[in-house]
């Protein structure tokens, strides 16, 4: 148990430190903070530190589908020489989870640095809705406390100060969903914003509202496959997507999903997980913790990113063998 522990707490004390690294040098370099809506920001074109930041706080929020999305957009705008930092960012924020009190600690700055910072004032506020882990697919339902209905009054009151904000109504619908008020959040839900229909939020509360209460496993299916092509490592979205499976009488692809769910517990569990990732992550200079991060990824089914880490191996080592090629040859 205290090797365990051990692990855990190496892994924690290396992506702790990436974190606060990342937001001193934001507080020190003065450079504006990236719009609240991922899919809207461009970055600042090829600015690699206001990239890393954007990663950084979609990590905190929790929000790995959107940090997908704009690593890969990062990825693509900054110079070559810069792509391991993004790869590097992009990993952990699938990855590695950020421990509760950073997470907290970052929001809190974010919130106090601009009040009106509304994903850092949503993202704090779903934490504090937070009473206990979620079990492997099923929501949290019936659960009431005072804690709680003083979060869900606030967010309640945020979306209808910003209707057009996603997180303030995702994060309503959740806790309306969690405390059995089902018409309320299915009205929110179908009052979604025209502009923001395709956003991940809105695809996974459909989901959810689809398999939980409206007996429709086949709509269910749908969006969370859709999801699930984005994050494939994403456990939680796969036990859901197995269970709709088995309520539409897919009996075999449900078990399938099953396998594949365990195969991911088992791989993404910190105790096994952390160790390795905090070795590769410490040595980038090298190519073989390039390929182990390589390795790392396809085990999970995140193809894309192996196969960035794959390539910036390639060419670390075609750099190395001409440095070290003998002159005049």
């Amino acid at each position: 148990m205290v090797a365990a522990l051990g692990l855990t707490m190496l892994l924690l004390i290396l992506v702790g430190g990436i974190i606060w690294r990342t937001r001193l040098g934001a507080s020190r370099d003065g450079t504006p903070a990236p719009s609240s809506l991922a899919g809207d920001w461009k970055g600042g074109a090829g600015d690699r530190s206001a990239w890393l930041r954007r990663i950084d706080e979609l990590r905190v929020e929790d929000r790995p589908i959107e940090a997908m999305t704009t690593g890969w957009a990062a990825y693509r705008s900054v110079a070559p020489g810069e792509r391991t930092e993004v790869l590097k960012a992009l990993t952990l924020a699938q990855l590695a989870d950020v421990p509760e009190d950073q997470a907290t600690a970052s929001l809190q700055r974010r919130v106090e640095a601009d009040p009106d910072e509304l994903d850092a004032r949503v993202a704090l506020l779903r934490r504090s809705l937070v009473a206990s882990p979620l079990p492997l697919d099923q929501p949290r339902i019936g659960r009431s406390s005072e804690r709680t209905e003083l979060a869900l009054n606030e967010l309640t009151t945020l979306l209808e100060q910003h209707p057009d904000h996603p997180g303030a109504r995702e994060a309503v619908i959740d806790a309306l969903l969690d405390s059995g008020r089902i018409e309320e959040a299915r009205s929110l839900l179908r009052a979604w914003p025209e502009a923001f229909v395709d956003d991940p939020r809105r695809l996974r509360l459909q989901a959810r509202l689809d398999l939980d209460f409206e007996g429709r496993p086949d709509q269910a299916i749908e969006a969370l496959t859709t999801l699930l092509s984005s994050t494939p490592h994403d456990w939680h979205l796969r036990a859901r997507l197995s269970r709709a499976l088995e309520m539409q009488g897919a009996f075999e692809d449900a078990r399938r999903q099953a396998r594949i769910v365990d195969q991911l517990r088992e791989r993404l569990d910190p105790d096994r997980l952390g160790r390795r990732l905090a070795t590769a992550i410490r040595r980038l200079d090298t190519p073989e913790s390039l390929d182990d991060l390589a390795n790392l990824c396809a085990s999970v089914g995140l193809t894309k990113l192996a196969s960035a880490w794959r390539l910036e191996a390639e060419t670390l080592r075609a750099a190395q063998a001409l440095r070290n090629r003998p002159p005049g040859t």
